[in-house]
């Protein structure tokens, strides 16, 4: 018995290192079938669903030909705990010199039960044997049972992956279609064979997104009204309480191995449904657990979107009330601008603009940033418009103006500050001469019709820092179809991944390739390409554009 006390520790040794189930037969047969009188060793993997006999594995006599499988399958029967010992094998195990042949069995809850069939000759000791094999099936059940828990914990393991990556994912957008689309893409086909994702509008349910490893076979699914119409019925029954997987009569019309229906909740709202289609195999259907979990994430990340779309959406019209409607028509110029909101900006932006036309025909166009966000933000940049287009409207001088409203800002006791610049315009026989009076705003670029671009200069103190406003000044020249262009940092501090700026690497160059442009297209274009350039797209961007001689449309 020393020699098999040696084995047996060398088998307790080794298990640790089994990977898997198909390596274990070739772990524990071989020092069965070294044992004294013993002339085959066989080993069955029976199935989980219904006990048949799912795989063969042996030594010794080969475990090849159907009678050999026959009489297997026949002496394949046990109770736990017992070893059943067979003295006639029948002529088929007689012709290998076969005695007798001793059976028992194992189970392990949730796996496949095996089955061990030890075949001896006459003079095998049957006594130690049975014991020789109960100690393998010792090994084996704990080499199943800790290749369960490694699956398990490796499963584990996978799925948080998977559901952190979701979060991920769904998170990166901001736009509720987009996040639906997400949703389905990053299920198929790690999690499932096809996804279908519907949204909650009204009392019904609309097919927003749908993926599938074989998108033609789900396109004519879909193209089928009737098919259709049943997985709609699918999604509406899981909404109603009434099952998240499909009878198999479902799931065989469209194709599919299983029908599995999640319902997206958020803050007690049913915002749509998740609804899988399963091809695999059962082991390797997620748990409803997982894919519960799943759905929560994406149903948070779709809450999400839509509270943020509504918010932007708002954000939007409110920024829209706190600038001019129409920009008044003014001869012998073209006039158009453009206002981007931050992609991420959840508070109205203090960037502003406007367009003072004197009765003596001298034009005023004003640009101008508020610090910060907000309601107080917003508030302070309806007030300075309104403050520097009226005194402007007026006939009060650019210089005034910004001082009067720097003053008004110490008065009030603000610790907000402005900046803002204002060009004047006025006829000349020599072209259209712009006066530019900054206060601590960035400086106008003047686009010449030939494709040259010359910077003006900024200068001067953001307003309502000081008590006496601290101005820049500066003169340019605007030629018949020259274009000076005025705009807000966020323009021209839109930052690369490097964290070059637009002004720096790319302002000068856009604005020459867009200098064929009509006005409103240039502006429109040129906020875009700032916003393009960037990575971040926090801050807003107002951009007003000024051509010298009127466009023929």
């Amino acid at each position: 018995m020393g020699g098999w006390a040696e084995a047996l520790h060398r088998l307790w040794r080794a298990m640790g290192g089994i990977g898997d189930r198909e390596d274990l037969a070739e772990l524990v047969l071989p020092p069965l079938q070294e044992l004294p009188g013993v002339v085959a060793v066989w080993g069955l993997r029976h199935r989980v669903s219904d006990g048949a006999v799912a795989e063969y594995r042996w030594t010794g006599v080969p475990l090849e030909s159907e009678p050999d499988r026959a009489v297997a399958r026949r002496l394949a029967v046990w109770r736990d705990g017992d070893a059943v010992v067979v003295d006639t094998a029948g002529e088929t195990l007689a012709r290998h010199g076969a005695a007798r042949v001793i059976v028992a069995g194992f189970e392990v809850p949730g796996e496949a039960a095996g089955t061990f069939l030890l075949v001896v000759d006459a003079e095998a000791d049957v006594g130690r044997l049975s014991g020789c094999l109960w100690q393998v099936i010792d090994v084996t059940r704990e080499a199943i049972s800790r290749l369960r828990r490694r699956r398990a914990d490796d499963d584990q393991q996978i799925r948080d992956a998977l559901l952190a990556e979701a979060s991920l994912q769904m998170d990166a957008v901001l736009d509720p279609g987009q996040t639906m689309h997400r949703v389905a893409r990053m299920t198929v086909p790690a999690i499932a064979e096809g996804c279908l994702v519907y949204s909650r509008e009204g009392a019904g349910l609309v097919l927003r997104s749908a993926v599938h490893v074989d998108m033609r076979r789900l396109a004519g699914l879909l193209a089928d009204e009737a098919a259709a119409s049943g997985l709609r019925a699918l999604a509406e029954r899981a909404v109603s309480g009434d099952g998240e997987r499909s009878e198999p009569g479902d799931a065989e019309k469209v194709g599919a191995r299983l029908l599995h229906a999640q319902v997206l909740r958020a803050r007690d709202r049913v915002l749509g449904v998740l609804l899988f289609f399963f091809d695999r195999a059962e082991s390797r259907l997620p748990h409803a657990t997982f894919l519960r979990d799943l759905a929560q994430r994406a149903a948070l990340a779709v809450d999400n979107s839509e509270m943020y779309e509504r918010r932007r959406r708002e954000v939007v019209t409110l920024q829209e009330h706190l600038l001019p409607g129409r920009l008044p028509s003014v001869p012998g110029i073209s006039v158009a601008a453009a206002y981007a909101v931050g992609d991420r900006a959840l508070d109205v932006g203090g960037d502003f603009y406007d367009l003072a036309v004197r009765a003596n025909g001298v034009v005023a166009a004003l640009i101008g940033d508020v610090c910060g966000r907000g309601a107080a933000a917003a508030a302070l940049t309806g007030m300075s418009r309104h403050t520097l287009g009226t005194l402007l409207q007026e006939g009060v001088s650019p210089a005034r103006a910004l001082s009067r409203l720097n003053s008004g800002l110490r008065r009030d006791g603000s610790w907000r500050f402005v900046t803002a610049g204002v060009a004047l315009l006025r006829e000349t026989k020599a072209g259209l001469s712009v006066q530019w009076t900054s206060a601590g705003h960035p400086a106008p670029l003047v686009v010449r019709r030939d494709g040259r671009t010359v910077p003006g200069r900024g200068g001067g103190l953001a307003l309502g820092i000081i008590d006496e406003a601290r101005l820049g000044r500066s003169r340019l020249l605007l030629a018949p179809g020259d274009t000076l262009l005025m705009f807000t940092d966020g323009l021209t501090e839109s930052r690369d991944r490097a964290g070059r700026m637009f002004e720096d690497v790319a302002l000068h160059e856009t604005a020459r390739r867009l200098r064929d442009l009509p006005v409103d297209e240039m502006v429109r274009e040129l906020s875009q390409a700032a916003k393009d350039f960037g990575t971040t797209g926090a801050d807003d961007i107002a951009v007003l554009a000024i051509r010298a001689g009127v466009e023929q449309r």
